[in-house]
């Protein structure tokens, strides 16, 4: 099957690769009920697939079928396999899947699912780096605040979320501040003189 964020291409296939049946389905619990219930119908024994999580991957776990992950450099690279190179089409990529799946399975592994802590840690791992992006968000928002206010000050530090940055932002007396952004604007001006 070929994964997409609105919908599913979906391609059953017997044992001579020659395709059985071609459907696509939505990106909902209703549509991927649809598919489970279409792989089972032509008793598919295993399923291709280019991601290797979400709910689509475990409804089809938890349906008992058993997930190939083929990443999608490689069904990028296999497309010249077939002998079509060039624009995506999620029909062919489906077919391709299936193929593949039968023809390479001995060199495919079987997703298997996770464990409390391989979830624990994917959650971490996912709250992490909402946590980043949203320093560098607040990182890049103080950063314009002073380019606006006073834009001497972001030259004189090497990072504005550095000790010495946030000491001076935070903890300075206002005489000192004013002081340094006086510097800065000479500085900024190119006067010889503070």
């Amino acid at each position: 099957m070929d994964w997409s964020w609105s919908e599913h291409a979906v391609c059953v296939i017997d044992d001579s690769g020659a395709a059985m049946e071609r459907f696509t389905v939505t990106h909902t619990a209703p549509g991927v009920s649809t598919m489970v219930t279409a792989l089972h119908r032509h008793r598919v024994t295993g399923v291709p697939i280019e991601r290797g999580d979400g709910p689509v991957v475990a409804a089809l776990l938890d349906a008992g079928l058993t997930v190939f992950v083929i990443a999608s450099r490689q069904v990028t690279a296999l497309r010249s396999r077939y002998g079509t190179t060039g624009n995506k089409d999620d029909r062919f990529d489906a077919y391709l899947l299936a193929d593949v799946l039968r023809t390479d399975r001995r060199r495919l592994t079987p997703l298997t699912t996770d464990t409390p802590a391989t979830v624990g840690l994917r959650m971490l791992i996912r709250a992490r780096h909402d946590l980043v992006k949203a320093r560098v968000a607040a990182h890049n928002q103080l950063r314009a605040h002073l380019q606006l206010a006073h834009p001497g000050v972001i030259g004189l530090f090497h990072q504005l979320d550095g000790k010495i940055s946030l000491a001076f932002l935070t903890g300075q007396t206002s005489d000192r501040r004013r002081a340094c952004f006086r510097w800065s604007n000479w500085w900024r001006r190119g006067e010889s003189n503070p």
